[in-house]
């Protein structure tokens, strides 16, 4: 049986509950876990003041399973640097859900705000619904975003999503976002990640990407000007498996260098 927590109160404004990962409930007892601090605004508040806590406790970190109930629209930064372990949550969340994230797995049922996955390093964020603006993407005023991992949203992504990915391929790390569609600025200053769209895309799609491969199998409705379309194939391959059909092959952005390697393919339709 998973811990389970219970939102019991709904918050007047934003609260902050980085606390709530596997790494800081494993090993607690029940009374340790409900007078772990969380944030309403500036004022220092405990668990047991919007959550009932119960069921399973006093596993290890990859052991250790939190489901999570109710709207916790208002309630954020829940998985923040989490290394192991899972999390259900069972309805809508708010923003920064899995932010820094290092390992494990966030499933949720529900819809998610601004900036899931941001600055992720490594494990898996499914959400069922949608996702709002900058999944998967950098801070401001950071120049890499996720790094490993993978998010896939089964809905739409908001504006800037997948920004500043960023891959090595010395550390065998691809960070990969699949989405059901996307807003505007899709892969914006791409540098090495994968990023697959299942639906249509706004428009202005790779925008300064220099590397990194961005997959649609809708339609852009504004494709850039600054990508040159090369050839057409069959399949794409990509660090989670091969990907047939008709594609058109474009290599961008030619607005940020002379000899760009981004790769943009678009399903014929």
């Amino acid at each position: 049986m998973p811990i389970t927590l219970k939102i019991i109160k709904k918050p007047d404004t934003y609260l902050e509950t980085e606390i709530i990962t596997p790494d800081n409930f494993a090993n607690k007892k029940l009374e340790e876990i409900k007078n772990l601090p969380i944030y309403l605004g500036n004022r220092k508040m405990k668990i047991s003041d919007f959550f009932e806590v119960y069921d399973d406790i006093g596993k290890t970190v990859s052991e250790t399973t939190i489901n999570i109930e109710g709207d916790l629209s208002r309630v954020q930064r829940i998985g923040e640097k989490m290394s192991a372990g899972e999390i259900i949550i069972n309805g809508n969340v708010g923003m920064h859900l899995g932010n820094s994230m290092k390992g494990g797995k966030i499933t949720v049922k529900g819809n998610a705000d601004d900036w899931v996955g941001a600055m992720m390093e490594g494990g898996e964020i499914v959400i069922e619904g949608n996702a709002g603006n900058h999944c998967g993407s950098a801070y401001r005023g950071n120049w890499i975003g996720m790094t490993n991992g993978k998010i896939f949203v089964k809905g739409k992504v908001g504006v800037e999503s997948g920004a500043w990915m960023r891959s090595s391929k010395t550390y065998n790390q691809y960070p990969i976002l699949k989405c059901g569609s996307a807003d505007l600025y899709l892969g914006v200053h791409n540098h090495g990640g994968t990023i697959i769209c299942e639906g249509d895309c706004e428009g202005r799609t790779g925008a300064d990407m220099a590397s990194g491969q961005i997959i649609i199998k809708g339609k852009i409705k504004q494709m850039l000007p600054s990508f040159k379309k090369v050839e057409k194939i069959k399949e794409v391959q990509t660090p989670i498996g091969t990907i047939k059909g008709d594609f058109i092959k474009y290599i961008g952005d030619f607005s940020i260098s002379p000899k760009p390697t981004g790769e943009l393919y678009i399903l014929e339709n």
